[in-house]
């Protein structure tokens, strides 16, 4: 087996398990997320949860300075990718959804 190979496969088993931990941990969200979030909001986090991690990690990547700038930022590259309905989200809905995927995200970091 060569070098490329033996990279190969540490990526592959790197994002192996960053995916199952990922997987863990919406599943442990789920009964938090339909006691709190209206049904549209369930819907963008069943739907939408790798799109909810890579917003994180795009806005995570520009170093805003405040919250109310990330916070935008979030709600537009969701806007911009989602096939969800974004709009009819209530902002402390969207807002709790990107805390949650930014958590998730965090713990992937360390």
């Amino acid at each position: 087996m060569g070098i490329m190979a033996n990279i190969g496969n540490f990526f592959k088993n790197m994002f192996s398990k960053v995916g199952n931990f990922i997987s863990k941990m919406w599943a442990l969200a789920k009964p938090f997320v339909q006691e709190v979030l209206s049904k549209t909001a369930q819907e963008v986090w069943s739907k939408s949860q790798s799109l909810l991690i890579d917003a994180v990690a795009y806005v995570a990547a520009q170093g805003l300075p405040t919250d109310e700038a990330k916070q935008e930022a979030f709600k537009t590259y969701m806007k911009e990718k989602s096939e969800v309905a974004i709009d009819e989200l209530k902002d402390s809905e969207l807002n709790l959804l990107r805390e949650m995927a930014l958590a998730i995200y965090k713990k992937t970091q360390e």
